[in-house]
């Protein structure tokens, strides 16, 4: 019965996190404009000394004629665009996403982010790591989308 429960726990527990600090090289946004029930994709890149980690999020949005706004978050506050910090920005991470740690309103306006993330229900903002597009000017950012390629 032990080895039953203990088969069942670890099927379905999470893979390892790995926490870092980051900062912010580049990020690319995809407005919908004049939608009604698309989609806002965002794409982050975040280094570190030695590692660069791309991060996507789709968002849905409603909007007519000003793609810098989204009606539906009048409804589904969760869906409002966040101001983070461009110094360094806790994050967790593995083979699949990235979790950015929420930061403190005030403390993001004194910094003057510009890091745009949908807020969820809990304190942290998941991306999906995707390799997949080169989208940003940054070079290491290039680099490291065309090495995820090969």
């Amino acid at each position: 019965m032990a080895f039953f429960l203990a088969a069942s726990v670890s099927f379905g527990a999470a893979p390892d996190r790995k926490q870092a600090q980051v900062h912010l090289l580049d990020q690319a946004a995809f407005l919908c404009d004049n939608c009604f029930f698309g989609t806002n994709d965002y794409y982050y890149c975040f280094a570190t000394d030695d590692m660069v980690l791309i991060g996507y999020q789709q968002t849905p949005v409603v909007n007519w004629w000003d793609k810098s706004k989204n009606y539906i978050t009048k409804a589904h506050p969760s869906w409002t665009a966040l101001d983070a910090p461009t110094e360094t920005v806790p994050i967790t991470y593995d083979d699949k996403h990235i979790w950015v740690t929420r930061a403190d309103q005030d403390a993001v306006q004194k910094a003057g982010g510009r890091l745009h993330a949908v807020v969820r229900e809990s304190k942290d903002v998941r991306l999906v790591q995707n390799y997949t597009r080169d989208v940003f000017t940054n070079k290491r950012c290039q680099d490291a989308v065309r090495a995820k390629a090969h």
